[in-house]
């Protein structure tokens, strides 16, 4: 069965990547049995993507530094994880509840840890999920420390559609609630992505200071009074900034 083209540029930039020198287009060719004009399609593709660059004078492909800096996030999401596993099985014996920790990705967050509680409600959420970031508590908090230029590009390109009868859907009724969210340091949701469960929470930075995450606790909405929601807001709110601290945060 023939290589899909997916497959070959892959493999091309594969190939690039582990050369010190570089490549030159008959070079590829030889080692993918392929014709030049079919390999350079598929290094100017590389090229435009970002993935490579072609230098001027001997003409050959280098990798460029976008791939490094793929490298450079998978790394600091697997420290990140890391870091904040002990704080999050801590933060789970504290309260009783379920803990998730999320890594903002594009206009979306990813579960990248979760620690459950036998004592709470369970939850259809699960490491490498992705989920919406205006309708969930790690979300919210992930959004309110945003720049307004960030937050107004996701706003541009993310729908917001109900989830649950709660979910807030207006543009700006969200960014009150996200002013609110950034005033008191930590997020709610309020059965906003599924029905009959609450969240609670808190963002994450690294040590550039830009938000990279956030964490959250879940329970039953029910079990949420008003002194028990201030009581866990702060021990969320203590997690994720100590997690915040060892990523080298300056809070």
């Amino acid at each position: 069965m023939a290589i899909g083209s997916v497959e070959k540029a892959l493999k091309i930039l594969e190939f690039v990547i582990t050369k010190k020198t570089g490549s030159r287009i008959q070079d590829i060719a030889q080692y993918m049995k392929m014709s030049p004009p079919a390999v350079y399609k598929h290094l100017e593709t590389l090229v435009r993507s970002g993935y490579l660059c072609k230098e001027p004078y001997s003409h050959r492909y280098m990798p460029s530094y976008k791939v490094v800096e793929l490298g450079s996030i998978i790394l600091r999401n697997v420290q990140a994880r890391e870091i904040a596993h002990p704080f999050l099985v801590d933060l789970m014996e504290r309260t009783g509840m379920t803990v998730h920790f999320a890594i903002v990705d594009g206009f979306e967050g990813v579960y990248v840890d979760k620690i459950e509680s036998a004592r709470t409600i369970p939850t259809i959420s699960r490491i490498g999920m992705r989920m919406r970031l205006y309708s969930t508590a790690f979300g919210k908090a992930i959004l309110a420390f945003l720049s307004t230029e960030e937050l107004k590009k996701y706003t541009s390109n993310v729908k917001l559609e109900k989830q649950t009868p709660k979910t807030i859907t207006d543009v700006n009724r969200l960014f009150e609630e996200l002013s609110r969210t950034k005033q008191r340091g930590y997020a709610i949701d309020d059965e906003e992505n599924e029905a009959g469960v609450k969240c609670i929470g808190a963002p994450v930075f690294d040590y550039t200071g830009n938000v990279i995450g956030g964490i959250s606790v879940t329970a039953a909405a029910g079990s949420f009074s008003e002194q028990l929601t201030a009581v866990v807001a702060n021990e969320v709110l203590k997690t994720a900034r100590e997690i915040s601290r060892r990523l080298g945060a300056t809070l």
